[in-house]
């Protein structure tokens, strides 16, 4: 049986403007390395491609489609589905899962995103196997569980049992439910315990297996999932289930509601990259605390910052506090760490103002 990554490559990433645009969204920028996430993606999952003939599928926007091809080139191989509009993970999963089915028969898809940082690969790949294993021979829906190291208010969770196995460093737990985000207090307490995982959003089971809960769960999805199979997955067939189908999570259409579920938990770091603030997770911080990318960049007594250049001006941050600045060729932000959260915000502000468009 074949295993066919699904990468979700969707969503504007406005959280990571200046340098993200809509026509130019964070799986596309290098914001991990000299590879654009996508790439990193792509790579990451291409030694679970083994049977001749496989490759990833992705699926991605209407408006950064053109983007995502650019940043692929002709070299790397994969299949892609576009999205005339975004309604979250669910349709996708569901609509990806009817078209591997479709395209290799019963297959093992291997749900993955474009904007995590991994590493390392070898043992991403070792818990992916081994999720695998588990979703071949019980038939179930396996998500990657994380340790948590911080009490993260951003992610939701994953109460767990005892391990059902552990084997070269891969744990496979039972999972008996799982949190919403939670408040500050809660996630200390889900931090000091080892009964929850943070719910990395990655998944793997078999082709059948998830169509059968999207029947027993979506129905209404299910069939217009169907409808789209029938007329063979063209464009005018994939553009009416967008327009008709509803917008919900995987996370509340399905493994909510699903009574087959484990857990996979490996031994790498992962990291949501969601917005500015990541950056200080997964790159080099200096005695401040502070990360510096860029050339031509000056930082001096700079705390628990972030300075990011990729522009041809000289740039000088001296003396900043708990701030983000970003440079870039044609636009420049400078905020409070705290409130990055409220950027989406300032950029509505922003474009009221009839500020280009191109900015945006």
């Amino acid at each position: 049986m074949k295993t066919i990554p699904l990468i979700m490559a969707g969503g504007k990433g406005e959280r990571f403007w200046p340098l993200s645009r809509s026509s130019r969204p964070k799986q596309v920028l290098p914001l991990l390395g000299p590879k654009t996430m996508i790439e990193e993606t792509l790579s990451r999952v291409m030694p679970l491609c083994v049977a001749k003939g496989s490759k990833p599928l992705v699926i991605t926007g209407a408006d950064c489609a053109k983007a995502m091809k650019r940043a692929l080139g002709k070299s790397n191989p994969y299949d892609c589905i576009i999205e005339p509009v975004g309604k979250n993970t669910a349709p996708a999963v569901g609509l990806g899962a009817a078209w591997i089915r479709k395209r290799y028969g019963e297959a093992i898809m291997v749900v993955v995103s474009a904007d995590h940082a991994i590493r390392p690969v070898k043992a991403f790949v070792k818990a992916a196997k081994t999720a695998v294993s588990v979703a071949l021979e019980n038939d179930s829906l396996v998500v990657f569980g994380i340790r948590p190291s911080r009490p993260d208010v951003g992610y939701g969770y994953i109460n767990v049992g005892v391990p059902l196995f552990e084997k070269n460093g891969v744990s496979c737990l039972k999972v008996k439910g799982f949190v919403e985000k939670p408040t500050l207090s809660v996630a200390k307490k889900y931090l000091k315990s080892k009964s929850y995982l943070w719910n990395s959003g990655m998944f793997v089971w078999k082709t059948s297996v998830i169509l059968q809960e999207f029947e027993s769960h979506m129905p209404q999805l299910f069939r217009q999932i169907m409808e789209v199979e029938k007329a063979g997955f063209s464009k005018k067939a994939i553009d009416r289930f967008y327009s008709l189908c509803v917008k919900e999570s995987i996370d509340f259409g399905i493994m909510e509601k699903s009574k087959r579920i484990s857990a996979v938990c490996g031994d790498f770091f992962w990291d949501d990259i969601g917005s500015w603030e990541s950056m200080s997770r997964i790159h080099e911080k200096n005695e401040k605390n502070t990360v510096s990318i860029g050339q031509l960049l000056l930082e001096q007594q700079c705390d628990n910052s972030i300075i990011f250049n990729t522009s041809n001006k000289v740039v000088a941050s001296i003396g900043l506090r708990d701030t983000v600045l970003v440079v870039t060729p044609d636009a420049v932000l400078a905020i409070a760490k705290p409130l990055l959260p409220d950027l989406k915000k300032y950029l509505g502000i922003m474009k009221d103002k009839k500020f280009p468009l191109e900015l945006f």
